[in-house]
């Protein structure tokens, strides 16, 4: 070998020495995770078709199915400033091929029944401000009383100090399916504007006011805008941790010559304390109903809206209230199925819920969790709770729940749970014919799996 290729190779090693060693540097982290859960039903109003609008006499009967949800997570992670956050979900009802839960559940399991869940890109600009864009979890500072759902979304945050702001864009209706000759993508759509912000003045207490704008005009002839503005705070004192909101809504709703204005408002208060081996909480929650007789006012609670109703429906349904412990009088999405979804209140609106409820560690593996809560509406409903012509609540008395789960942590990432809810209606279901609804239960049981 001559000095000269002798040269040469000595430069090539040391290239190839320093590739190798700034190869971690450029390298992603490719992170994968998520959960499994398989649950089995044996309920009233788990299963039906109508379970989130109104009770009627198929409430007598028993539905029993199982249904399961798998979803993984995956994150590409090129620093500690930048990543894409993904997540994938499978739905399937045992038994059943097609529907809105998702597939494969027949006999050889084929199905469509993939779906992306989470897909958004998560990055820093600086050290004080954040950035998220795509599809991605939004959920109101209110506890997610007036949106908690996943929306196609921009997101900026910004923390200097104690102060936090953030501001959030979400085009959320687009379809323009409308046949319309002049539609185009923006004309026939609907949009969410966020600003939230957030002073903590300790690592215990924290106060804030967020602003939400629901511009609707997701119909060729009608269009509605809701501004809602609330305060909010938090504090711990000791082992009692004390939370609490208030927030008004004022908007309108036009089409044509039908006009109507909104005057909703909501509150809440939480406590929680720990206590023996365990948790207790309590809370009263109050969200406004609308009874006016004037076509032109509406004073009921609006949650997030996408097709231009008057008031809300089962399409402007994606709010939440977890911190009430119900399985069945408000929509929970800690406590509720996989893919079945039904509750007394869904949207959660004209309502007051007093609850209060108990988590108690038993022993290392296994725990026990009880609640209660009664409710009533501030606004009485004329044919609420059934279909039946005629008939008007027999007072505002919705009705009271009891609730249990008992969960093993069989392995650590393993935990089997079982849950048994039961309604007692109040006279609010009364009917003039006599042929008042059963009373909504639900049994429970399932596998809970995390990697």
């Amino acid at each position: 070998m001559t000095k000269f290729q002798k040269q040469m190779l000595t430069i090539a090693a040391a290239g190839a020495l320093t590739a190798v060693t700034a190869l971690p540097a450029m390298a992603f982290e490719h992170n994968f995770n998520g959960t499994f859960v398989a649950k089995t039903y044996l309920s009233n109003i788990d299963g039906n078709a109508n379970g989130n609008v109104a009770l009627t006499q198929e409430n007598t009967k028993s539905n029993n199915f199982t249904d399961q949800r798998t979803r993984i997570n995956y994150t590409a992670k090129a620093s500690d400033d930048l990543k894409l956050v993904t997540q994938v979900e499978f739905q399937t009802w045992w038994g059943v091929e097609n529907n809105a839960a998702g597939g494969g559940g027949d006999i050889d399991t084929d199905g469509d029944n993939l779906v992306v869940r989470y897909a958004y890109l998560d990055f820093n600009l600086g050290k004080n401000l954040n950035a998220k864009i795509g599809q991605q979890l939004f959920k109101d500072t209110f506890g997610g009383l007036y949106a908690d759902a996943d929306l196609p979304m921009a997101r900026v945050t910004y923390k200097r100090g104690g102060y936090t702001l953030g501001l959030g864009y979400s085009r959320f209706n687009d379809e323009d399916t409308l046949a319309v000759a002049d539609s185009y993508k923006g004309n026939v759509s609907a949009d969410l504007y966020a600003l939230e912000n957030t002073y903590a003045f300790n690592k215990d207490t924290k106060v804030g006011m967020s602003y939400y704008l629901n511009r609707d005009d997701a119909t060729a002839t009608s269009s509605k805008r809701v501004n809602t503005l609330g305060l909010f705070g938090a504090t711990k004192m000791g082992a009692l941790d004390l939370s609490t909101f208030v927030a008004m809504q004022k908007g309108y709703f036009h089409n044509g010559a039908t006009k109507a204005n909104y005057h909703g408002w909501a509150a809440n208060v939480l406590a929680k304390m720990k206590l023996g081996n365990g948790l207790a909480r309590t809370g009263f929650l109050f969200t406004s109903g609308d009874n006016s007789d004037k076509a032109s006012s509406n004073h009921g609670w609006q949650t997030l809206s996408s097709n231009v109703a008057t008031s809300n429906g089962a399409t402007a349904a994606q709010n939440s209230y977890n911190e009430s412990g119900m399985m069945l009088l408000v929509r929970n999405t800690s406590m509720g199925g996989t893919s079945n979804d039904n509750y007394l209140r869904k949207p959660i609106t004209n309502i007051a819920l007093l609850h209060a409820g108990y988590n108690a560690n038993l022993t290392e593996k296994l725990y026990a969790n009880g609640n209660i809560g009664m409710a009533w509406l501030p606004a009485s409903d004329y044919n609420y709770g059934h279909t039946s012509s005629g008939n008007v609540n027999g007072s505002d008395i919705l009705g009271a729940e009891a609730n249990v789960e008992v969960g093993y942590k069989l392995y650590p990432n393993l935990t089997l749970k079982a849950q048994a809810a039961y309604v007692k209606l109040g006279s609010a279901y009364k009917l003039a014919n006599g042929n008042d609804p059963a009373d909504p239960y639900t049994i429970r049981a399932g596998a809970y799996y995390s990697f």
